[in-house]
């Protein structure tokens, strides 16, 4: 991806919408940290990781549909597929929990904060940041993870923000399915092997020798 394409991409991103592509890219831009959109961008292209698919994938995320268009000549049918078809350069805990900040409002906000304050600490967080920078700390104090979101499940159910909470609950799930998925297809993929058959009845053999010998 060319710098002239970057340049394109930042000048054309709101604040809003550049703080949401530095969190989405938290973990693939580990190890560094960047200060700005361009710096993301640049680290990413050289790691090898700004193909125009993912371009397209950070655009399609913060809803930047026209610089699809004008940017990558691509529709949002096309980028879907893409997405369908590629391994994803975002996961799906980032993507979850920008929507969860896109569904709430400043007040949502400001009372989540105040209920994490007794894990945060009063001074932590500044009462206008977002709840992307709610969600940063959060990472920081080992509060929130892809597999640890229990107590935003249980902040957000005492907002009465219950929806959010569900979509919190079919991630896991979807998550849940993905690695469900992945052992059998592990399974499958193994010598099917039953207690009859001599190549099992070696290696156990084999195994129980070593077992004595060590």
């Amino acid at each position: 991806m060319s710098a002239e394409v970057i340049h394109q991409v930042e000048e054309a991103l709101d604040e809003d919408e550049k703080d949401a592509l530095l969190f989405l890219c938290r973990d693939v831009a580990a190890n560094a940290v960047p200060l700005n959109v361009r710096d993301l961008l640049d680290i990413l292209r050289e790691r090898g990781k700004l193909s125009s698919v993912n371009l397209a994938e950070l655009l399609y995320r913060v809803r930047r549909f026209d610089l699809l268009k004008s940017i990558l000549n691509m529709d949002t049918p096309t980028v879907e597929a893409l997405l369908r078809r590629h391994p994803h350069l975002i996961s799906d805990y980032r993507v979850l929990m920008m929507e969860i900040g896109e569904d709430l409002d400043k007040s949502e906000v400001s009372s989540l904060m105040f209920l994490m304050r007794d894990y945060t600490g009063r001074s932590k967080i500044a009462k206008d940041k977002s709840f992307l920078d709610l969600a940063v700390e959060l990472e920081k104090l080992n509060l929130v993870a892809p597999d640890q979101l229990n107590l935003l499940e249980e902040c957000l159910t005492n907002i009465n923000r219950i929806d959010l909470k569900t979509k919190i609950q079919k991630y896991r799930q979807s998550a849940q399915g993905v690695e469900t998925n992945y052992v059998n297809a592990r399974q499958a993929s193994l010598p099917n092997l039953s207690v009859k058959d001599p190549s099992y009845n070696l290696r156990v053999s084999l195994g129980q020798m070593c077992g004595i010998l060590a």
